[in-house]
This record gives C-alpha cells, structure tokens and sequence, in this order.
C-alpha cells in the first residue's frame, strides 16, 4: 500500500515537473495589458511538422471577445475566439477568416478545451487552454510547426459579455488588433500534454468549445471539480483607458480625414479661386496645422492604448508625413517674403507649392491606409473616397484657374507697357 502510494506520489511529482519546464518553454504576447495569448509545440509536432499544438487565450471578463489567429491578417487566418458561455465557463469558437467582415465558424478544425479553462473564481478573468490537432493547414493558409517567424494576429472586444454555448455566435467589429511572429523553435514542450496546467490562472471551470474527439491522454479531459459559476463574483467594467478607444479612433480618423482631404487642400486655392489675402490664406492653414497635430497626438494615444505602438504601415507612414509638414510654414513665410520683394514667384516659391502638394497626396493616402487598419466598411471607404476625390478636382481646377490668372495678368501687363512705350 504504502509503495503504491509512494508511485502515486512520485508520478504526480513527475507530472508537475514535466508540466513546469514545458510550460515554461511556451512562448507569450500580451498587445495590451490583461491581453495574452502563449503557444506551445510538442518537441514530436516539430519534428514531423504535424500533429497536436497548444494554445493558450486570457483576458478580462469586461472584454466581450478575444481572438488569437495563425496568419499575416485577418483574411484567410485561422481564427479562435474566446469569450464567456454565461454558466461560468468559456467558449472558444474557431473560425475563418474571410475579409473585412466577421469570420466564419469552421467545423473542421479539431479543438479540444482542456484544464484550466474557464472563469476566475472572482469572475475577472476568463481563459482557454486549448488543444488543436490540425492547425498544420487550414482553408486559406498553412503554417510550419517548426517556423522560427510564425505570423499570428489577434484582436479583442471590450463590452457586455456574449454569454453564449454557440460557436456561431455574431460577434461585432473589433476595438483594435495585432500582428506580430512567434519563434516556435522556442515554444517546443517536451510531451505532448497540456503545457499549462502548472501555470494557468483561470478557474477551473468546465467550458465549452467542439471537440475533435475523445483522447486518452488525462489532461485532455476538462477539468469540472469547480462546476459552472463557482461563486464567481459579477465581471469588472472595462478600464476606462479601453473604453476610449472607439471614441479615440473615430475622433482621430475624422479629423485628420478633414486637416488632410478638406482644410488644405480648400486652403490652397482660397488666393487663386477668391483672390484673398494672403493673411487669410495662412491664418486658414495654420488651423488646419494645429488641427494635423492635435489628430496626431490622438494617434499617439491610440497606438498606446491599441498596443500597435507604431508597428503598421499607416502609423510609420502617418507619423513621417506629419513630421515633414512642420517645415512646411517657413517655405510660406520664405515664399511671401520673396513674392512681396519681386511681385512674382521664385525657386523658394515653386519649392514650397509643389512640396504641400506631395504632402497632401500623401496625406490622403495614409488615410485609405487607416481606413484598412481599421477594418472599416466598403461604404466608408468608398465615401472617402468619393469626397477625396471632388476636393481633389476642385484643387486642381483652382490651381488652373490660377495659372491661367496670372498669364492673363502677365499679358495685360505686357500689353500695357507696350502702349506706354509706343506713346
């Protein structure tokens, strides 16, 4: 009795060591505080690149989902989502990416939910340790088990908790997303169990997701000691800082949409089309100059909060666009200060025109380039650009009328001078 005990307890002690060291080679990325998504890889999937790989999604119960994906975006990804089931446990739903659009369940992928997942006593945090027996290849995408630069791509939703069973569940349009590689070389586990039992920290909840079959390996089973809702104390309101975030980005997207595709554009041709002041026109643009970085500023909050941290193309691009326009009020200034010397247009003068107008082009692109990292609507984008393209006319319509008012001021002047002389 006393040697059957004593095998008992040194397996167990096997078990939670082989547990510690695997979990502790999985490898990790948290985009935003309470935001974590692990991976790990049985050392006998690498090596024949097939076979069973663990996943691990945690956040809090004031996001209503979150979504960790194989893949470069969110098109032809394999998806799973993470949300709560309203008994206490987890759902984890996998899905397939189709475009700008919610992604579609797909049944074919092999799931299981293994322990650990579930809710946190407290009802804070909800997590999903999750087993997938063909995340190999998918419709639309494959990935190498053994890949020391694996894209994944992940988003989340703050709000009321979906609280559903459904693997088909609507969800609604995420508040922001990442993308970022893993190094499966080092995210190899020695067996091929569950690598985070020894560290989980959700509840011990049953949960709920598809199955791609029963195993015989224990830790395959889901783990019910606790039940549905053991005591789990009603879920905690999104941080505020998250709570922003879709009132930050429509914000920031409509008022750099407005500095880059109205005010300068309208701005520019104020003088040729009306023949105002140059007062006007530079009280105009440097409304439109602040207004550029108080939507920068925005931005910057946003890649913060977003935890993008300026690691999209719109956000580089945006960033250096903004950066070469703060040079763009001495070209004004040095420009009126050779027009009132002269009374005609210079290098300095040509240099500081063409300059706003690469600018601008440019402007107006990063903002079709926001549009995307947004995942915004077609109609949207097709609104934008619609508009872009009627001030874009009238620019150039302005600018022709002013070449053509200028040549006809040159014309008169010249015609003038040869009266004077032939009195």
């Amino acid at each position: 009795m006393h040697s059957l005990l004593a095998s008992a307890a040194l397996s167990a002690l096997t078990y939670s060591a082989l547990a510690a060291v695997a979990a502790d080679n999985t490898v990790q990325h948290c985009p935003i505080d309470g935001v974590c998504y692990r991976v790990g890889v049985p050392a006998a999937s690498a090596a024949s690149d097939s076979g069973n790989i663990y996943l691990q999604l945690q956040a809090p119960t004031s996001y209503a989902w979150v979504a960790l994906g194989q893949g470069t975006q969110m098109s032809g990804s394999n998806i799973f989502v993470l949300y709560t089931d309203g008994t206490g446990n987890v759902t984890v739903s996998p899905r397939t990416g189709t475009g700008h659009v919610p992604p579609e369940s797909n049944a074919e992928t092999k799931l299981e939910l293994l322990a650990g997942s579930g809710v946190s006593a407290d009802g804070a945090t909800m997590l999903a340790n999750v087993r997938c027996a063909n995340c190999r290849t998918w419709p639309g995408g494959s990935m190498s088990l053994s890949d020391s630069q694996a894209s994944w791509i992940g988003a989340w939703k703050s709000g009321a908790s979906l609280d559903s069973s459904d693997v088909d569940v609507q969800i609604s349009r995420h508040d922001a997303h990442d993308s970022w590689t893993f190094d499966l070389t080092q995210a190899a586990v020695a067996n091929d169990v569950n690598p985070f039992v020894a560290a989980a920290t959700g509840g011990s909840g049953s949960g709920s997701g598809n199955s791609g079959g029963s195993s015989s390996d224990p830790d395959a089973d889901v783990d019910t000691s606790a039940g549905p809702g053991s005591g789990a104390s009603p879920a905690a309101a999104a941080p505020w800082y998250v709570r922003q975030i879709p009132t930050i980005t429509s914000a920031h997207g409509i008022l750099m949409a407005l500095v880059m595709v109205i005010l300068y554009p309208l701005g520019a041709v104020l003088m040729p089309l009306f023949g105002v002041s140059w007062v006007l026109h530079a009280a105009w643009q440097m409304v439109a100059f602040l207004a550029m970085w108080a939507g920068f500023a925005l931005g910057v909050v946003l890649a913060h909060r977003t935890g993008l941290d300026f690691n999209s193309s719109h956000q580089r691009f945006g960033t250096a666009i903004v950066a070469l326009f703060a040079i763009q009020p001495i070209g004004g200034y040095l420009h009126h200060l050779y027009y009132m010397k002269h009374q005609r247009r210079g290098l300095v003068s040509h240099a500081h025109i063409w300059y706003g107008r690469v600018l601008m082009l440019m402007g107006i692109i990063n903002g079709g380039l926001g549009l995307r990292l947004a995942d915004e609507s077609n109609r949207l984008v097709i609104a934008y650009s619609i508009v872009a393209a009627v001030v874009s006319v009238i620019y150039i319509g302005g600018a022709l009328f002013g070449v053509m008012k200028r040549r006809r001021a040159a014309g008169a002047a010249a015609r003038g001078d040869e009266a004077r002389k032939g009195s």
